[in-house]
């Protein structure tokens, strides 16, 4: 019964030991939530962007194609363009 009660004490010990690790590891890491925040909504931005690339390279083609196809100026004739 010796031995049971030592080990019980032991496993206690070591419990409330390894708790009190955990928690001051928790309570020194203050910018780590900032950081992980970061990289959360960097990966969301990328995956919106993956999910959507076909329809935003539609848009930006349009774009580039209404600047680059203006009608409106005039051509100048016989300088070359």
């Amino acid at each position: 019964m010796d031995m049971l009660d030592n080990l019980c004490i032991y496993v206690m010990l070591w419990g409330m030991k390894t708790r009190d690790k955990i928690e001051d590891f928790f309570k020194s890491q203050d910018g780590v939530s900032n950081v992980v925040a970061t990289i959360i909504i960097l990966l969301i931005v990328v995956l919106l962007i993956g999910v959507f690339w076909t329809r935003l390279q539609e848009w930006l083609k349009g774009i580039m194609d209404t600047i680059f196809s203006d009608s409106s100026v005039p051509k100048a004739d016989g300088l070359g363009g």
